[in-house]
């Protein structure tokens, strides 16, 4: 595949040539003037005149022509490109790539920052449809930072020689309190927070962020998970982290898989402390990446207090829990007032620690139960629920990876369990038990879909997953 090669052309100041006329002729021109090129225009057929004058220009390094644009494709501007070709001249043809020689991209523009999006020439409507997510994502203040950055370069390069060092400060500053306070164009603030960084003694202490993943589906992410991810130079994920989350690491991140599988257990909770609390000391910047909600059956307590007594900075970014996800994905409502008041969040295996007289609260009626790992105890946990009193006829539905494009449902009653489980393979992603009446809305709110049509893809970040 031929890949062109992104560049920045300096044409501020420097001769630039402008072929043909209509819209997108005025839309270059435009462009060309906010970068201050010098620009030559053929609206029409030049000359022998205004050619022979353009060859002598470019006998000059100071007068050639930087770069030639040919705004529409006709007859006359493409009997020009034997010329353009003869001087050697860089050339772009709008909608012509395989006239071309470079390509302008769609551009994000904050002041000094620069994005160009370029598609090769092959589609500048994708091309612009990035940019406006970009133009959303971005913050307008962006050229504060940069400012910062070329404020601040030369005395952070003198004081931090290495250079790895070097780009964990600016990753953690930009970042941090001195990157905001440049976003809120507070400049003052800014120089401070690097004047203290740079004088303080001590070495630089590492920060783990212990972040939601939400339910699966990349999109469901927070921003600021997203941006956790993003920076961490280390990841420590669970199984129930999808692929589609990962994806959007840092390419030089490190990835380590912490997960806990059914009957095995390779690294114990100890040593995922262990290990945190490691990376943390060594100053680096950790992303601890649970499925769902860090605090909902997600250990986070643990792993954040044996942080905190380590001295090691922590935060919590919450996630999307997947009961909520899983309910609005499958037209499963948690709670509705004719048939569920109340739901309640439970875990298989705490389930089957309770005692009898424990199960009869899970038995109540009007109530929506959401089971958490209780797959492989669903016979058993049915039977329970049913001594405490739920009808055999009681409706359940079994979600697996839920909200990604792999999501599977299963619906079955109380009273035979297994016919539903035998359905489904755990090893195929986790379950989630969702236990009440709300389940029988699904085929109203989220009906199945008909032969031959598809989900449409809503997924705002699929244009950020790493390659």
């Amino acid at each position: 595949m031929n890949t062109p090669l992104p560049f920045q052309l300096q044409i501020s100041g420097r001769p630039v040539l402008l072929i043909g006329h209509g819209e997108a002729a005025e839309a270059k021109a435009r462009l060309l003037a906010e970068r201050e090129a010098v620009i030559t225009h053929w609206p029409a057929a030049p000359s022998p005149e205004q050619i022979q004058r353009a060859t002598e220009a470019n006998r000059s390094a100071a007068t050639r022509f930087a770069l030639v644009v040919i705004a529409e494709i006709s007859d006359w501007t493409t009997a020009l490109i034997p010329w353009i070709e003869e001087e050697r001249l860089l050339l772009n043809a709008v909608d012509a790539p395989h006239l071309s020689q470079g390509f302008i991209p769609a551009i994000v523009s904050r002041g000094r920052v620069q994005i160009g999006i370029g598609t090769g020439g092959s589609s500048p409507v994708l091309a612009r449809f990035v940019r406006t997510r970009l133009e959303q994502a971005l913050p307008q203040g962006l050229e504060r930072l940069a400012a910062l950055a070329d404020r601040w370069q030369l005395r952070v390069r003198e004081a931090i020689g290495d250079i790895s060092t070097r780009r964990k400060f600016w990753e953690r500053h930009l970042a941090g309190p001195a990157g905001q306070a440049a976003l809120d164009n507070d400049p003052e603030a800014a120089d401070a927070n690097l004047e203290a960084a740079l004088s303080a003694k001590h070495p630089v202490s590492g920060r783990v962020s212990l972040v939601g993943a939400g339910p699966g589906d990349a999109a469901l992410m927070t921003l600021k998970g997203l941006q956790r991810l993003q920076e961490a130079d280390v990841v420590l994920f669970d199984k129930l982290v999808s692929p589609e989350v990962l994806s959007l690491a840092r390419r030089d991140a490190q990835l380590e898989d912490v997960g806990k599988r059914r009957g095995h257990c390779p690294t114990p909770q100890a040593d995922i402390n262990a290990r945190l609390i490691d990376l943390g000391q060594r100053g680096l910047t950790v992303c601890r990446l649970k499925g769902g909600d860090p605090y909902l059956f997600g250990r986070g307590g643990e792993e954040a207090l044996a942080l905190v007594e380590a001295g090691i900075s922590v935060e919590v970014v919450p996630g999307i829990t997947t009961a909520s996800a899983t309910a609005a994905a499958t037209g499963m409502p948690l709670t509705h007032r004719r048939l569920a008041r109340s739901v309640r969040f439970i875990t298989g295996h705490l389930a089957l620690e309770q005692s009898e007289t424990d199960w009869q609260p899970l038995a109540l009626g009007q109530e929506t139960l959401v089971i958490y790992m209780g797959f492989s105890h669903l016979v058993t946990i049915a039977g329970r629920l049913k001594e405490a009193g739920l009808a055999p006829s009681t409706p359940f539905a079994l979600i697996q990876n839920a909200t990604t494009p792999r999501q599977r449902i299963v619906h079955g009653e109380l009273g035979q369990p297994a016919r539903a489980t035998q359905k489904m393979n755990l090893e195929d992603g986790p379950v989630l038990i969702i236990v009440g009446e709300t389940t029988r809305l699904a085929s109203q709110i989220k009906p199945p879909l008909e032969p031959g049509q598809e989900e449409s893809n809503t997924d705002p970040l699929f244009w950020l997953r790493s390659a």
